[in-house]
């Protein structure tokens, strides 16, 4: 408990979204006008404004909504957003602009938005009962006229391809190509191997697990057999005057120093027929690499951390390239961020201090990874140890070389037992 409580507490400043406010372009996303329907849209709906008058959210990966918000479901932002939605509505706005990547860009942010509105939050549906169906309705509206054939979905960018020939700098080589060193890895079962994260992005991203053995493939390969011969992932424990429990076994095998875990986040869409389609499009790379196999919290002499990260995001301009996260580069958190606790820093304390500095509500993007990925070795690998898993178990965890497909199969069976999956597709089949 003491440990899920200090995770808590970190991910309040968990990041998701790029750490600059917008740039004066920031607005002209979908169209070199400002004034663009789609450009307007955004503003409207995606760009925050903090205390101090900067503004952040039309180029974040991630909408910048919290379960506590309150912006867009009441006062003149809530007509405001009606008042879009039905301009976008009424003139047919989807056929203004027929790229299909800005089309799933729109549509993936208003499916995001549709899931908070939709709910259920921690504070449920009760709050703002009426403002959410109103936003709901003209919502199920925009997100299918906004829907993608399958020629469409084929179109859009392999941008992680793109990235790996344009040798961005510190991108990890060959991460899909078959019988590379990047092993796939998966449960065996019905779980998505990133739980947490589908769960906490709301299952509208495939996530993928990588693991790369120092060396090489049939190394990783064998280690893997070795995890799974290996019977007794736990045994009992006693900690001073506490109740015995269950701690992981410390003779767990261990992969070798230099090696790594990737986490891959790919972006889906809603197709014609109204299904989830997952895409090639990479939305966000995190990189691990293990430089020895001690906790985060036991930092050798040199001073040198255990665990390396880096990580790339997909950006909203251009082709959605990937780009470099910088390792001091800070950052909101999101709605989306795990445990956080649903504070909004765009509204917190908002009646005490009209003058707050909105960059103390940043926090350093590669430094999120820390508290959730902390152990030594094996035992930060969450995939493994099932810690926050959907599926919490001390049976010991079966992990195998499973394809990509396989994973985003059981990622869309879990988006479609959710309640907001149900709702928007009832409302979906509503609409014209």
């Amino acid at each position: 408990m003491k440990r899920i409580a200090t995770i808590t507490a970190a991910i309040l400043v968990f990041s998701t979204g790029c750490a600059k406010s917008n740039p004066p372009d920031g607005n002209t996303i979908y169209n070199p006008d400002p004034n663009h329907l789609w450009n307007r849209l955004n503003v409207t709906l995606f760009e925050r404004t903090a205390q101090d008058g900067k503004k952040y959210g039309l180029n974040e990966l991630d909408i910048l909504y919290w379960y506590r918000t309150t912006n867009l479901l009441t006062g003149a932002s809530h007509q405001q957003a009606l008042s879009v939605l039905d301009e976008f509505i009424n003139t047919h706005g989807e056929k203004l602009i027929q790229d299909p990547l800005k089309k799933a860009l729109l549509q993936r942010d208003l499916w995001a938005f549709f899931d908070w509105v939709g709910g259920p939050t921690p504070y449920g549906r009760a709050q703002f009962p009426k403002a959410r169906r109103e936003l709901e309705t003209r919502l199920a509206v925009v997100i299918r006229r906004l829907e993608l054939t399958t020629n469409e979905i084929a179109s859009l960018p392999d941008n992680y391809e793109l990235a790996e020939k344009d040798h961005l700098p510190d991108l990890p080589r060959e991460l899909f190509r078959q019988n590379s060193d990047w092993i796939s890895i998966g449960i065996n079962g019905s779980e998505p191997a990133a739980s947490a994260h589908v769960r906490g992005f709301g299952g509208r991203s495939v996530f993928l697990v990588l693991f790369r053995d120092a060396n090489g493939r049939q190394a990783g390969l064998d280690y893997i057999k070795q995890l799974n011969a290996f019977k007794r992932m736990f045994i009992c424990s006693t900690n001073g005057d506490s109740q015995p429990g269950f701690e992981l076994n410390p003779n767990l095998p261990q992969f070798p120093t230099n090696s790594q875990w990737a986490l891959v986040r790919r972006m889906c869409v809603i197709d014609t027929d109204g299904r989830i389609q997952p895409t090639h499009v990479v939305e966000s790379i995190q990189i691990r690499t293990y430089l020895n196999l001690r906790s985060i919290f036991n930092v050798p002499r040199d001073g040198n951390p255990p665990q390396h990260f880096d990580e790339f995001r997909m950006t909203r301009d251009s082709q959605a390239d990937l780009v470099s996260i910088a390792q001091d580069a800070r950052d909101f958190t999101s709605n989306n961020s795990f445990f956080s606790m649903g504070i909004d820093p765009f509204e917190y304390d908002s009646q005490a201090q009209t003058n707050n500095d909105s960059t103390k509500y940043q926090s350093i993007v590669l430094k999120s990874c820390f508290e959730c990925h902390s152990g030594a070795g094996i035992d930060s690998v969450n995939t493994y140890t099932r810690f926050l898993s959907d599926e919490p178990s001390f049976v010991t965890t079966s992990i195998a070389d499973l394809s990509p497909e396989r994973e985003a199969e059981v990622t869309v069976e879990w988006k479609q037992q959710q309640f907001n999956w149900g709702l928007l597709q009832g409302l979906w089949h509503q609409s014209n």
